[in-house]
């Protein structure tokens, strides 16, 4: 199969870059898999596994520059008009995410979460089940990461890391803060810093490479207490890859992604606490099966490709379109 992915950035990733790292690992799955990949994508990248070809933005119609003998193509958060689309009534003005003519079999992955009211095109998929569910439809693919970029680390130092967009309030940096300073444990923070009274945190900034790695894998523990319905969470596989389990709490996916094996969720303030001890009882090795059984890129490629057959052959995954059904108020956190 011949598989095109549009999106429009720089490859290989640099920095935080979540979307465009699964967009990198689905693409090298399938190449390891045998499929012709090619990536449409911004000046100045190159890619190992597929060939790269540049693409300006700013264009209304996608089809002249899909090379030729291409089954499908893959987009990230994209809208793409078909002709084929005709018939579904969807209300243009519900439609936010970016719109493009294409005249080629397609499927777009959603990855952040949808206004109220807002719709996808009919051949999109959600990145968990909660995530679908919330979007008024079924068809999800686990994010899947390349687990031979993150070793394994069994012993690990008296510390929690934070590893989020900082500045996303709900990603709950303060109350990270305030869990891993009532558990009198330090607190490493990268993807943002942290306010100036901060006790107990270094503050790394946005970090990548071996910096990330070495947090990761020597971590007590992942802090992940969001106060919203996160979509995946790809922070949460890379940390249980390297033998470092999860504290979090049980909003959107993470309670598909973390189990008893491998993380403690918990909803109150004192049991995000003790969670910093009860988490040491954890096997490092039974937080890197938890990847190697169910979130791989390879499992997500072989999930891309069912979908991609069920299009080839019908046009659409399904009948209908996702609409977002809007998200819950955020928790209001409290520290007692």
């Amino acid at each position: 199969m011949q598989i095109v992915h549009y999106f429009p950035a720089k490859f290989p990733v640099e920095g935080y870059g979540g979307t465009e790292r699964i967009a990198y690992w689905l693409g090298k799955a399938q190449a390891e898999m045998g499929h012709k990949v090619i990536y449409l994508c911004k000046e100045g990248g190159s890619l190992p596994f597929a060939e790269v070809v540049n693409v300006e933005e700013g264009f209304d119609d996608l089809t002249p520059l899909i090379p030729p003998k291409t089954d499908i193509v893959q987009l990230y958060n994209a809208f793409p008009i078909t002709d084929n689309l005709e018939n579904l009534n969807i209300p243009s003005e519900n439609i936010k995410v970016p719109r493009f003519k294409l005249d080629y079999p397609c499927l777009t992955g959603i990855h952040g979460n949808g206004k109220p009211s807002e719709t996808f095109h009919p051949n999109s998929i959600f990145v968990s089940r909660n995530h679908a569910a919330r979007h008024n439809w079924t068809e999800y693919v686990h994010n899947g990461i390349d687990i031979s970029e993150y070793p394994l680390q069994c012993e690990k130092e008296n510390f929690l890391f934070f590893l989020a967009k900082a500045s996303w309030k709900v990603k709950n940096l303060s109350g990270s803060i305030s869990i891993a300073n009532r558990a009198k444990m330090p607190l490493h923070i990268a993807g943002g810093k942290a306010p100036f009274w901060s006790k107990g945190t270094i503050s790394h900034g946005t970090i990548d490479g071996e910096e990330k790695l070495s947090l990761l894998r020597n971590a007590q523990a992942l802090l992940f207490p969001v106060i919203w319905e996160e979509p995946f969470g790809v922070a949460l596989i890379e940390a249980l890859a390297c033998g470092t389990p999860i504290i979090a709490t049980p909003r959107g996916a993470i309670p598909e992604i973390v189990d008893s094996t491998c993380g403690i969720l918990a909803n109150s303030f004192r049991e995000l606490v003790e969670a910093g001890k009860k988490v040491k009882s954890l096997d490092p090795e039974d937080c890197r099966a938890r990847v190697v059984q169910k979130f791989t890129h390879l499992h997500m490629a072989e999930s891309y490709l069912g979908h991609y057959r069920k299009i080839l052959k019908d046009g659409f995954l399904r009948e209908g379109y996702p609409t977002s059904l809007g998200n819950p108020q955020e928790v209001i956190w409290y520290e007692k």
